[in-house]
């Protein structure tokens, strides 16, 4: 048996550019938060036209990581998400963009996740299911 974090792939949809790029996102219950955020890493914000030259919208902030404090940038409301899989597709939802030079990976907030209906199963097989269904979908 393997050891695999969930991850779902989304469709990310940029508000400002309308750019579009498909990817796989970790659902990260330790990226706590109050608000429907995503953490990108750099190399994904540039596909969506949000790096280097971000909004002027764009807040400098100071996080709490499990590698230690960390700078990022946060891009209110600047992207649309939703999941998908082969035989359905999540409800869109309106996200704050955390733009982390420190990361390789999509991190999906909690607050995301209960947004886009994404309940856990079991955490360290990468088994989860959409809030409305029964079928367990395995880890992309």
């Amino acid at each position: 048996m393997k050891n695999l974090p969930v991850r779902v792939r989304l469709l990310l949809r940029s508000v400002g550019s309308g750019r579009e790029v498909v990817v796989r996102g970790i659902v990260n219950t330790g990226f706590m938060s109050d608000f429907p955020d995503i953490a990108l890493p750099v190399s994904v914000a540039e596909e969506l036209n949000l790096w280097p030259y971000p909004p002027s919208s764009t807040v400098i902030a100071t996080f709490e990581t499990g590698g230690g404090v960390v700078e990022g940038y946060i891009i209110p409301q600047s992207v649309i998400v939703k999941v998908i899989t082969p035989d359905r597709e999540s409800r869109e939802v309106k996200v704050n963009v955390v733009v982390n030079p420190y990361i390789d990976e999509v991190l999906i907030s909690d607050y995301l996740a209960e947004e886009l209906g994404i309940q856990i199963i079991y955490p360290r097989r990468g088994i989860w299911k959409f809030t409305n269904e029964d079928k367990f979908r395995e880890s992309e």
